[in-house]
């Protein structure tokens, strides 16, 4: 018995060269999909701590930690101006010195201190008193303009790993312009101090902290 074969139609060849296609595709999309899994755009992510060499191309991570957490560090975006704000308060412990607490960063340059301190002697009358600090943590030695309100500005050098301070008794202001190579800071906070005399005294501590470079 004799088995006669035929040509398929047209429509059938072109129904399977569709489907070779189609499948030959979508392994393709797949091997493609593996290769990029992770990617943005094609693109990998490097972590904040990579050089700007290793980083040229390629998309940059968050710091997880130090004082750019949760930011894209200021070396990676040279020229640009990047703003924070700050703003703490303090309750004043009668009769005591408290310690200096953090309540800011300094653009991975250094880190803003402050305390509120009580004047009077006398119990339960409390004379709220501030200092802030600037603790410069660059790794290197830097210039800093420092002015309380009114007053004439100091300009100085400020070694690594030490600290210059501002003092205020009452309500003032305060600014300091830092600058690292060719990278500047500049802070400008305010303190004001409620409940003078009274048992229960406070400061108030608020600002902005500008980085270029």
């Amino acid at each position: 018995m004799k088995v006669k074969l035929s040509w398929p139609s047209p429509a059938m060849c072109v129904a399977s060269v569709a489907l070779f296609v189609a499948l030959g595709g979508t392994s393709v999309a797949a091997v493609s999909y593996a290769r990029n899994a992770g990617k943005v755009d094609g693109k990998d992510a490097v972590s904040s701590s990579k050089s700007l060499g290793k980083a040229a191309g390629n998309l940059v991570a968050t710091a997880s930690k130090g004082p750019e957490k949760g930011r894209i560090p200021a070396k990676f975006l040279s020229d640009v101006a990047v703003a924070d704000s700050f703003g703490k308060a303090f309750e004043v412990a009668d009769n005591a010195v408290g310690a200096q607490e953090p309540f800011g960063g300094a653009g991975g340059i250094g880190t803003l201190t402050a305390n509120c301190v009580d004047q009077n002697p006398k119990v339960a009358v409390e004379d709220p008193f501030s200092t802030i600090q600037f603790v410069n943590q660059s790794g290197e030695t830097i210039n800093v303009t420092q002015r309380k309100g009114n007053d004439d500005a100091d300009i100085f050098p400020l070694a690594n790993g030490t600290v210059t301070g501002i003092n205020i008794g009452g309500s003032n202001t305060f600014e300091l312009q830092v600058q690292r190579r060719g990278t500047s800071l500049l802070i400008n906070g305010t303190i004001r101090q409620d409940g003078r005399g009274q048992p229960a005294a406070s400061c108030l501590i608020y600002g902005t902290v500008i980085r270029v470079g």
